[in-house]
């Protein structure tokens, strides 16, 4: 999948690999009971990995199902102010011209930094995922937040700034997992 960054001052570093042949499934006990004793609940191997991954190390990752990239491309941009998208949570939200998006070749899959798209979350049919680990302006993702209402893990740690040199350890971290 390549990747192109229309907006570098919003998002100075994108990384992602493409891993074929998953199986979506349930944790192993271990990495179940690491995510239980920080107080989060697992969901499935994939998605656990990503968040075991951010507590470990402080790099928030976001998997995407690789099937639902179309055209192979990321693009990292903006979309027109009122584009609707729904998130993972199943609210359809109306993105702002200054929403930093993570993109296929037609629609916005994910809010940078903030939240994932239900249009290429995970789901027990995924067998290619495709894992993103960026950095994103902390100021661009506070705003994006804010507007949006949103409070995640990921926006968090953004919000803060992560350091631009662990995204490509924790991809690759992730992707051992």
């Amino acid at each position: 999948i390549d990747v192109e960054v229309q907006d570098p001052e919003r998002c100075p570093r994108y990384c992602g690999v493409t891993l074929s042949g998953l199986k979506v499934a349930e944790s192993p006990n271990w990495l179940k009971n690491r995510l239980l004793s920080i107080g989060l609940t697992p969901k499935n191997n994939v998605v656990d990995v990503t968040n075991y991954v951010l507590h470990e190390l402080g790099q928030p990752l976001h998997a995407f199902d690789a099937s639902a990239i179309a055209g192979d491309r990321i693009v990292v941009r903006t979309v027109e102010n009122g584009t609707p998208f729904t998130t993972l949570d199943g609210v359809e939200r109306r993105l702002h011209e200054e929403d930093l998006m993570i993109c296929d070749t037609e629609k916005p899959l994910c809010i940078g930094g903030v939240f994932g798209g239900l249009n290429s979350g995970i789901t027990g049919k995924t067998t290619a995922v495709f894992l993103e680990s960026a950095r994103f302006n902390p100021v661009s993702v506070r705003k994006t937040a804010k507007r949006h209402g949103l409070n995640t893990d990921a926006s968090f740690r953004f919000e803060r700034g992560v350091d631009i040199n662990a995204t490509e350890y924790a991809l690759k971290r992730a992707a051992v997992l």
